[in-house]
This record gives structure tokens, sequence and C-alpha cells, in this order.
């Protein structure tokens, strides 16, 4: 199984990075977490459109989902919809056009999606819906969301944990996000090996982020960059 960071900007593009998008795949089946402004075009560096299965979206905010209409049209000129799971509030352009877009609404619990052992677990972003997703042992994407109870119980034993670092701990707490601090304390509780920190804001120290959840941690961290490749 392969982690793709194909964005990983927050709120906004950045001067380097679409949003928030991450492809996992394994034994030839392509599962893609969110699809936010921008990423698209980087998607097509690493899987043909056409080669997507399911694409997961965390909740209804452009910087999570607002490129799947392009996805879309990719797949329209091979008569494809695309299967999408995603927030009972998705935008209805993902609901008002079955030929185009085949949409599931998110419930909690586990399902099956090709090879991957998916459990779906409503996190705490504010007043808006939004999901996280666990990928059998090996990842645990948090999406946005504050600390709360559902996303602890929603990592905890995974390997490879991709969390939102938002902000730091002297900025928070931050309502409906992480700080990078909230990241490394998730990460030491879950028994995660490696911590990636993703959702990056475009005005943040992206080295102050790092250095604040590496001293807390007690596992590895590293920066999601558009392009990291990681082996679950």
């Amino acid at each position: 199984m392969r982690l793709t960071v194909v964005g990983c900007a927050g709120s906004t593009t950045g001067p380097d990075s679409a949003c928030s998008s991450y492809l996992v795949e394994e034994d030839g089946h392509r599962l893609l977490l969110d699809l936010g402004a921008g990423a698209s075009g980087p998607l097509q560096r690493y899987a043909d459109p056409l080669d997507i299965g399911t694409l997961i979206l965390s909740h209804g905010h452009s910087d999570h989902w607002g490129d799947t209409t392009q996805l879309g049209y990719h797949r329209a000129r091979a008569g494809r919809p695309v299967a999408v799971i995603g927030p009972s509030d998705m935008h209805e352009v993902l609901t008002t056009n079955p030929d185009t877009f085949d949409t599931t609404v998110a419930t909690a619990g586990d399902r099956r999606i090709g090879p991957f052992a998916v459990r779906l677990g409503r996190v705490r972003h504010g007043d808006v819906e939004c999901w996280g997703t666990r990928i059998g042992d090996a990842l645990c994407y948090t999406a946005d969301t504050e600390p709360c109870p559902e996303v602890e119980e929603l990592a905890a034993g995974c390997r490879v944990l991709l969390a939102g670092a938002s902000g730091l701990d002297a900025d928070g707490p931050l309502r409906g996000h992480l700080t990078a601090g909230d990241a490394a304390r998730l990460a030491a509780r879950s028994g995660a090996r490696l911590l990636v920190l993703t959702h990056l804001r475009a005005w943040q120290d992206p080295l102050a982020l790092l250095d604040e959840a590496a001293a807390i941690a007690g596992c590895q961290v590293v920066l999601a960059t558009p392009g990291l490749r990681i082996a679950l």
C-alpha cells in the first residue's frame, strides 16, 4: 500500500501546493481522500483520472472538495461517473448529476472498498459535518478536526497519522482544527510510528510547526509536501 500527497495546502492553495488531496494505492486500486481546490491537475502526475476507484470527501469546504467537478469532466468523456462518498451536506452539483457523480452519504463504521478496509468516523469541525478516514491499521487521516474523543478513537493503533496542523499551540485552541502540538499529542496517544503534518497554511512557518510537533510526538514527524510518497 502506498500514500501519495497530491496537495497539502490548508484553507487556500499555496504558492507551491494545491489544497488537500491524498492518493492511496494497493493492488492497482486507487482511493482518493479529498480533492481540494487546484488538486485535479497535480493528481494526473500520479494517476489517470479514469483509474480513481473511489473518492472520499471529508467535508464541504472547497479546500477539500473543490476540484471534484474537474475530475468529473475527465470521467464524463469515458461515460464513467465518479464514485463519491461524502457528507450529507455535499454540494448539490455532486448529488444532482448522476451521470457524473455516483454519490453515497457517509456513515460511521466499517466498509470494504476494493482491497481497503475503511472506517469512517465523524470528527468535530465546528458546525460542519466532517469525516475522518481510517484504512486498516496503516493510515488514519484526521481531516479537519479539533481535539475530540472521536478522532482519538479513529487514530488509535494506526501506523501513519496524517493530521492537520493549522497553527501552533500558542495560537490555540483552534476551533475545528488541530495545532501542530495537538497533532503530536494525538500521534503519541495513538502509538503512530510516523506523523505527517498537513493542511499547511501559506501564512504559517512550516518549520515552526514541524519543530513543535517533533518535540512532543515521540515518533518520526515530517511535513507533507506535494509528491511525498510513503509505503504504508
